[in-house]
């Protein structure tokens, strides 16, 4: 007898971490995965060691996250600016993730005002896999917002989980 699977809604926590310069290449750890061309201009970095969703019925028990986050946000040199971001899906949790509409949101603060935010709609996150995952997106800012934006923050946000009875 097979058991259905069981879907419920997941949250999040916040997240927030500063934004600081791109690490330097070292034979010690990998290179940064973000920007996706680091010589195309001016770029600030952030990395988040991992965010999990969790049913609310179970607050414990992650049911699938993305480790090791990259972001970072560079000043092309059209004037534009680009938020790429790199992890990995960590399905090796409790279930599975599934994108639901609302996405992952992304603000950049300069002190407590958001800047710019986007939303990432993620795929699915495998139950025993991790595997990689990347997002890249246009900011509606301008040269002044790129000089003060300081940090990242990650607020809690909503997703479909699967439980695989």
């Amino acid at each position: 007898m097979t058991v259905a699977p069981v879907l419920v809604r997941c949250r999040s926590l916040l997240q927030f971490v500063s934004l600081g310069p791109v690490p330097p290449r070292t034979p010690g750890r990998p290179d940064a995965q973000v920007p996706e061309d680091p010589t195309a201009g001016p770029a600030v970095y952030a990395k988040l060691p991992h965010v999990y969703f969790y049913d609310a019925n179970r607050p414990d028990d992650p049911a699938f996250g993305f480790i090791d986050i990259e972001m970072s946000v560079q000043h092309r040199p059209d004037g534009r600016f680009r938020l790429d971001l790199y992890c990995s899906g960590d399905g090796h949790q409790s279930g599975a993730g599934l994108p639901s509409g609302e996405g992952l949101r992304i603000e950049l603060l300069a002190g407590e005002e958001v800047v710019a935010a986007a939303s990432w709609q993620f795929r699915e996150v495998s139950s025993g896999r991790c595997d990689p995952l990347t997002y890249s997106t246009w900011l509606p800012m301008n040269a002044d917002d790129f000089e003060r934006i300081d940090a990242v923050r990650l607020p809690p946000s909503s997703a479909v989980c699967r439980f695989d009875g």
